[in-house]
């Protein structure tokens, strides 16, 4: 009977059971702090918002198990349409296609992992942007500011390297000169790229 009893309290008092085994990390198999991704896609813009193709970096910091820290830079490459004219009375307005301008963003965010297979991680981020913008044959160049939220899909190849998709819809008000002033900006940017993931 004493045996028993000291064999119960050597189990309960054991370090392998007094240390909580559910933590996301350990789900996952993941204890990276630090990624870095490149991306590339494509953006669809329209009006006065700028759209074509787009390369961009990530910069990626565990802030908990499953939130990161999200920082990116992209730039957005497209044709150098005429679409801005006089509007009467007085005054500029831009209709641009879907593919056409010029913009740098730089947004901030946060990133949070959903599910516990540590081969397929899909994610949602939710973040805030500012960037300039041109349209070079319209002479017309601005700056904006914005919101955005995307989702995604990360599947691991190996401990440190991930393919990385997914799409994010963006919204925001910019300012552009030449008279035209004050114009919304909508689109949705899907890219696909890697992810190295480090320390």
């Amino acid at each position: 009977m004493r045996a028993a009893w000291f064999s119960l309290v050597v189990l309960a008092t054991s370090p392998a059971l007094a240390e909580p085994l559910t933590t996301d990390t350990a789900s996952t198999g993941d204890d990276h702090a630090v990624a870095l991704a490149v991306e590339l896609g494509a953006v669809g813009g329209g009006g006065a918002t700028p759209g074509g193709m787009r390369v961009g970096g990530r910069y990626l910091y565990r802030m908990a198990e499953r939130d990161w820290f999200d920082g990116a830079v992209a730039f957005t490459f497209g044709r150098p349409g005429v679409g801005c004219g006089r509007v009467p009375p007085a005054g500029m307005a831009c209709d641009h296609g879907v593919a056409d301008g010029f913009a740098g963003d730089l947004s901030l965010g946060v990133r949070r992992e959903l599910g516990r297979d540590p081969a397929f991680v899909p994610f949602v981020r939710a973040a805030v942007f500012a960037r300039v913008l041109r349209f070079a044959s319209d002479d017309v160049t601005g700056a904006a500011a914005g919101g955005e939220l995307g989702a995604g899909l990360r599947a691991r190849v190996s401990p440190d390297l991930s393919l990385i998709g997914g799409a994010t819809a963006f919204a925001g008000l910019a300012r552009l000169g030449n008279d035209i002033g004050s114009v919304g900006q909508l689109g949705l940017a899907i890219t696909g790229g890697a992810e190295l993931r480090m320390r």
